[in-house]
């Protein structure tokens, strides 16, 4: 399948792309992306004929990509769709590679790993894997909390799930962003005046634990504008990372 290529190339293990990513064609790719209940819908509950067109691209087929919510370890609803055919931005004219749930909260990319995956990060940073720290029950095998709790294994921020995913397969517990604004929020009032300090996202709070090295692993840009977002963003006197 054309997704198991594209993530190999991008050096991520099998298994874990088999885990995180599924191909998507017809109408499936908008259960993924059409459910916020805030979205314009008609009378039957049917979204706005409006937004339909908006995303009539998705039924020529892609690849849907979604990890583990780390706030209640359930699958995550959240994730993102890479369309064959994308449309392009009304404002760029650019083409829009990747496409998220409109009307709905950003979150992060924590993909499910394999157990040998979790065994390789945790021989890599001298960490014990006890027998009863594997969940089978959950969704992720329990793999997040067992970083979350051990506050010496540092954890690698980058952008992009194909991202995280190499860096993990390298042994490396990687979390991504869709975006390098992706990781706070900035309170505004109902004209978008700022009213506040930034605040990191909840899922990057409950990652953030004191004594914990975080490295920001976003990609090298020539783009100067990029450079200097890259760098505004990934100020700790800004963001407490």
């Amino acid at each position: 399948m054309n997704h198991l290529i594209e993530w190999n190339a991008s050096c991520v293990d099998p298994e874990l792309t088999q885990l995180n990513v599924i191909p998507l064609e017809g109408d499936r790719p908008l259960d993924y992306l059409l459910y916020a209940d805030n979205l314009p819908r008609r009378n039957g509950g049917r979204v706005c004929d409006r937004i339909l067109k908006r995303y009539s691209h998705v039924n020529q087929g892609g690849w849907w990509c979604s990890g583990v919510d780390i706030l209640t370890g359930n699958e995550d609803l959240w994730g993102c769709f890479k369309p064959a055919k994308p449309r392009l931005s009304s404002h760029s004219n650019k083409p829009i590679k990747y496409e998220h749930p409109p009307q709905t909260t950003t979150g992060i990319f924590a993909l499910r790993v394999s157990q040998s995956i979790w065994e390789a990060i945790a021989h890599r940073h001298s960490v014990t894997l006890s027998p009863e720290a594997i969940q089978p029950d959950r969704a992720d095998l329990g793999f997040w909390e067992w970083v979350i709790d051990h506050h010496e294994i540092p954890i690698c921020i980058t952008e992009g799930a194909k991202k995280a995913g190499s860096l993990l397969t390298a042994g490396y517990p990687a979390i991504a962003l869709p975006g390098i604004n992706g990781g706070y929020r900035v309170p505004r009032d109902q004209w978008g005046n700022r009213i506040g300090k930034s605040q990191l996202i909840p899922e990057l709070q409950k990652l953030a634990t004191p004594g914990r090295q975080i490295y920001i692993v976003f990609d090298s840009d020539t783009n100067t504008n990029t450079n200097t977002n890259t760098n505004t963003n990934t100020n700790t006197d800004s963001h407490p990372f």
